[in-house]
Formats: structure tokens, sequence, C-alpha cells
């Protein structure tokens, strides 16, 4: 009677081990999956916040006028690359511009042109403020365009006399493979492009 007790509890002890190792193998994929979304997810949402914090803070030295000296390193620009650790702007994922905008400010040039631009890093991606320096530029609002424009009357001069606009681009690539279990789930070459503009 004990061995048929002592048989019987040890075929259900493997039946039990056996099931659990069953539900752990169908588990583990998921689990994995998880695991690799919210690491992705972690680092997107950190790329993204270090994205907006470069350009708001580039946005407020620009307006500043810092005067930076000529070496390398210390240019505004440089500052802002260096700002983005961990993320490397300065290479082939990162884009940082910086364009200074004058009002016009008489009435024989009423409209408001492109002072400065200086750009960082070598992601392919294109400003929105469109123009070159001495020229007008395009891909403000109306109501920012205004604002830098000479009416002849009854004010005849511009609400603000300069505009610096800080675009910075990073395109995150994820660090998991899960990407490549999902297709279509990071739309621009295998990452997302993230991007910023602050308007000081």
């Amino acid at each position: 009677m004990m061995l048929r007790k002592s048989l019987f509890r040890s075929g259900k002890r493997r039946h039990e081990r056996g099931a659990s190792l069953l539900e752990l193998a169908l588990l583990l994929p998921i689990l994995v999956v998880l695991a690799f979304g919210v690491i992705d997810l972690g680092r997107l949402i950190h790329a993204r916040l270090v994205v907006t914090n470069v350009s708001r803070e580039g946005g407020s030295l620009a307006s500043r006028d810092l005067q930076l000296g000529s070496t390398p390193g210390t240019t505004l620009v440089d500052m802002l690359l260096a700002s983005a650790s961990p993320f490397d702007l300065s290479g082939s994922q990162g884009r940082i511009y910086v364009t200074k905008i004058k009002a016009g400010m008489t009435l024989a040039d009423p409209l408001p042109r492109i002072d400065t631009r200086l750009q960082g890093g070598n992601y392919n991606v294109s400003s929105s403020i469109g123009g070159i320096v001495g020229q007008v530029p395009t891909g403000l609002s109306s109501t920012m365009y205004n604002h830098l424009r000479f009416e002849p009357a009854p004010q005849n001069a511009p609400d603000i006399t300069e505009l610096s606009v800080v675009e910075v681009f990073y395109h995150y690539r994820p660090i998991t493979p899960l990407p490549n279990f999902v297709q279509n789930l990071f739309p621009v070459n295998g990452g997302i492009l993230i991007g910023s503009r602050a308007i000081f």
C-alpha cells in the first residue's frame, strides 16, 4: 500500500513538473517581448526628453546672444551636441539647427531676414525654417512673422527685434530585436525621427 502511494505521488510530481515546463514554454516568449518593449519604450521616452531639453536650452542660450569662443567645443552648437549625452547628435543620427532671424527695421526693408544659421550633426533632415542667411525666412507662423515685420503705421517698429529658433532632430533606433518581429513598428529606416523646436 505504501509503495503504491509513493509511486502515485512521484507520478503526480512528474506530471506537475511537466505542466510547469509547458506553461513556462508558452509564457516565456510573451514575457521576453514585453521586457524588450519596456526597454525600448523607456529609451524612446528618455530620448524625447533629452531632445526637448536640448532645444529649449539652446533657444534660451541663443536668445541671450551668448558670446562663445571660436575654439572647437566652445560654440553654441558644440555645447548643445555635447549636452545630448548619452545620445550622439553629432554623428549620423542627429542634427541641430540654430537660426537667428532679425526683424525688418525700416520702411525700405520691412521684412524679417535670416541673420545667422548654425548647424551640427550629420543626419539628413531639413530645417523647418527655409531660406539662407540674408533671405526672408519661410516656415514661421503668420503670427510670428507679423510680429517681426515693420509696419508703416501706426506702430512703425516691429514687436520683436529678433528671434532665435533651435531645432533638434534625433533618429532613434531600438536596441532590442523587437522590430525584427513586428514589421512596420518603426517607420523611418528602422527607427523613429524625434524632433523638437524652441523659439525664443
